[in-house]
């Protein structure tokens, strides 16, 4: 068996790739936690189907580009939109709250002091930061837009005036937040968009009727393409699931490199459902008159529900995919449970926790109140890391890795435990036989950053073939890392 070189770079639990044995240990999914609400979009250009929220991490600033819109329902079950579209932009400066930014460019209502930045965006806007060291100035920003059934490319030097330069793709269904970054460890942009398969979708497009809308055999996919200019992409491919997962629908993708772990890709899907066979539930659930009324006129905007589901990859072709959900639309309020729920924002902040002492988090961001109320973005917040854990339960369980080698003078793991629980880590030779001064010994605890002490120096084995071997009782496993540490004196 080859042995895996991660050097130092911080490896996730999040998938059993390392795995060589392992007994009594699993991958955990693990949900964020409700902070508190970010933005509320009650301005009169905004409204209830506010959304596709994108968040751009910039050099000093969180930047944030979402949709203002506004739709009402008559006593007949009309809908009539109060206003068209409006691409909007605020910032934060600590990623708990955020402020729209006025930027004094589209008038509404005859006034020009307010945040949008576009009306001519008929669904959604992907906007990201180049990280292309080769990109030029005046497309730092670029952004993916869809109009008359055709994904189109516009470019941006301050994220905030952007020029239409061309159309990017044409052969996917773009009614969905279509997205594209610089992937920097393959040197190559990935694009993933949404395509349709299925009886009547022999070309991966809508054919503009409107059965295809309602309730049929179509399947709404993910499809990726890679390209090294972004101009000239690869040939379209459908995005596997390892293992084989069911051809469940996937509204949105949100697939981004994960800050921390660069060589993984995250997604964060969103499930769509519709359960218009099991109408006894509908009016037991919230807001049931206005859903009668949703489902009067457009039947699936009252039938279909919508979560959110997690993947991961390490090539970005294909993905372990959770069944269960990483977020639902929660315990039954005034109006959840929509077609439009847990559709997460695009993108992750580091914020502080909020418990004093405690170290940073991960926020993530998701809009409720969808189709009944302004719509109002939420803070979530995950553990660093903590998407998922290798898991034991309290029966002790292992895992052995496969060979690897790395680099450094030191370990450093992301782990959790009861009073009663450890982590314990042993390494071996290639062999699988036990490197004497290389025993942690049993670590209880909860930290995200803890290091391992061992009787001998790991600088005496980097660049050699090792194993490890984690045995756990009651414990996660979030992460580990080997690094450099200044040895003084």
């Amino acid at each position: 068996m080859v042995a895996l070189h991660i050097g130092s770079r911080r490896e996730v639990c999040w998938d059993e790739f390392l795995w060589d044995q392992a007994e009594g240990i699993r991958v955990q999914m693990h949900r964020p936690e409700f902070r508190n609400v970010a933005l509320e979009c009650d301005a009169p250009w905004e409204g209830n189907v506010s959304g596709y929220f994108t968040l751009v991490p910039d050099e000093t600033q969180l930047r944030l580009y979402y949709r203002g819109a506004q739709l009402d329902v008559d006593n007949d079950g009309v809908r009539k939109p109060s206003h068209k579209p409006m691409y909007c932009y605020a910032e934060s400066r600590d990623g708990k709250t955020f402020t729209r930014v006025s930027v004094n460019q589209i008038p509404f209502w005859g006034c020009k002091d307010n945040n949008i930045i576009m009306d001519t965006v008929r669904d959604n806007m992907y906007v990201f930061r180049d990280t292309n060291p080769s990109c030029p100035p005046d497309a730092l920003y670029k952004g993916l837009t869809e109009a008359d059934d055709v994904l189109w490319y516009y470019k941006s030097g301050d994220g905030i005036h952007f020029t239409k330069v061309r159309l990017l793709a044409d052969d996917g269904a773009y009614d969905s937040l279509n997205l594209a970054f610089w992937d920097q460890e393959t040197e190559q942009y990935f694009f993933f968009y949404r395509g349709i398969h299925g009886e009547n979708a022999p070309n991966g497009k809508w054919n503009g009727t409107e059965d295809q809308l309602m309730h049929t055999t179509i399947i709404r996919d993910v499809r990726v393409r890679t390209s090294r200019d972004f101009e000239n992409w690869s040939e379209p491919r459908l995005i596997q699931f390892d293992p084989e997962r069911e051809d469940t629908e996937l509204y949105t993708n949100q697939i981004q490199k994960y800050y921390r772990a660069k060589h993984m890709f995250l997604g964060f899907p969103t499930r769509y459902v519709d359960r218009y066979q099991d109408a006894q539930n509908f009016e037991h659930l919230p807001d049931w008159k206005h859903r009668q009324k949703l489902i009067r006129n457009w039947g699936r905007s009252g039938t279909a529900m919508t979560d959110a589901m997690i993947m991961t990859s390490r090539d970005g072709f294909t993905f372990r995919r959770t069944e269960e959900a990483f977020l639902t639309p929660g315990i039954e309020r005034d109006c959840n449970w929509y077609y439009g729920d847990c559709f997460l924002c695009y993108g992750m902040a580091e914020t502080t926790a909020d418990l004093p002492g405690a170290p940073n988090e991960i926020s993530l961001y998701m809009g409720h109140d969808y189709r009944v109320n302004p719509v109002k973005l939420c803070r979530y917040a995950i553990r660093l890391d903590g998407f998922f854990s290798w898991h034991c339960d309290y029966e002790p369980g292992k895992v052995v890795t496969k060979p690897l080698t790395f680099a450094g003078n030191s370990l450093e793991i992301n782990f959790a435990t009861s009073v009663a629980g450890y982590v314990q880590i042993r390494l071996l030779d290639g062999e699988g036989n036990f490197l004497e001064g290389y025993d942690s010994g049993r670590l209880f605890g909860d930290s995200v950053d803890r290091t391992v002490d061992f009787q001998k120096s790991l600088a005496e084995l980097a660049g050699k073939e090792i194993r490890m071997e984690i045995s756990m009782q009651d414990g996660e496993l979030y992460a580990f890392q080997f690094t450099e540490i200044p040895v003084i004196g």
